[in-house]
């Protein structure tokens, strides 16, 4: 049986919804958030690392389990063999694979615990939303076990559902025509390899890459066309306001993490 409500959800105290405009620059791993006031460079999920590390424990000995309990259907070399196989599944095996799916569980409901707080610190600076529209296919493709385990895809379509909910704005920008991790507000278009995490330009702007393309993302607008542009000069004219609010937020990474990620490149 399910039950429907009719009206609004309750919304604590706390969690009240902010008039600003923020931009967001979200990666496989990693989500950069800049508002006007208030910006921040947050690795998705990294309290889950325990429950993350019980899972690969449980998944190499439920493969050896299986290995001792099916000799005949692996090759010399360890692989699998060909065609329809019969498997046996030993008590021991099953409890494993018990255990295996209450992490999993466990898991996936502390995660959405996880990216509903990130959420809500992210209304409490503003209503107004601007992100590259990327491919999350892509990122499983290419970051397959980072994606399962932080779900990014998640997290934007949590936004989306509570900006909705309180009839905030939404705006998602194809990476063609503005390029953000590219650009920079003088100009100036740079192609950058992926381990490239800095963003250095002939200018002067010298800026942790994530950071900066959230920023540029709270400066893209549409033309009367409806074609999305970066608007160079609106970013120009807040660099010098923003750019402490950056640097905070750099600051706030060192002190926050004992062994920094590579890929926010400080």
């Amino acid at each position: 049986m399910q039950l429907i409500c009719e009206g609004i959800p309750y919304q604590k105290e706390k969690n009240y919804i902010a008039e600003g405009k923020i931009g967001i620059d979200v990666g496989p791993s990693t989500v950069a958030i800049v508002s006007d006031t208030k910006s921040s460079l947050n690795l998705f999920c990294h309290e889950l690392k325990d429950i993350h590390g019980k899972i690969r424990v449980i998944q190499r000995k439920m493969e050896r389990q299986r290995r001792a309990n099916n000799p005949d259907n692996y090759n010399s070399n360890g692989t699998i063999k060909r065609g329809k196989l019969h498997w046996h599944n030993s008590k021991r095996y099953l409890a494993s694979k018990a255990q295996f799916t209450e992490l999993n569980r466990r898991q996936a409901a502390y995660r959405k615990s996880l990216h509903g707080q990130l959420v809500n610190d992210i209304l409490r600076c503003g209503n107004t939303i601007y992100l590259e529209d990327i491919s999350y296919k892509a990122f499983q493709k290419n970051f397959g076990k980072s994606v399962n385990y932080r779900a990014p895809s998640m997290f934007v379509n949590m936004i989306k559902t509570k900006l909705l909910r309180v009839q905030g704005k939404f705006e998602e920008f194809p990476t063609v025509s503005t390029a953000l991790s590219q650009m920079c507000q003088c100009g100036r278009r740079q192609k950058k390899e992926l381990r490239v995490r800095w963003h250095r330009c002939e200018c002067g702007i010298n800026m942790q890459r994530d950071l900066y393309s959230a920023f540029l993302a709270r400066h893209v607008k549409q033309n009367s066309g409806g074609k999305y542009y970066l608007d160079l000069q609106s970013a120009t004219n807040e660099w010098a306001q923003i750019k402490p609010v950056l640097d905070e937020a750099i600051n706030n990474v060192k002190m926050t993490y004992n062994h920094i990620p590579k890929s926010f490149g400080i």
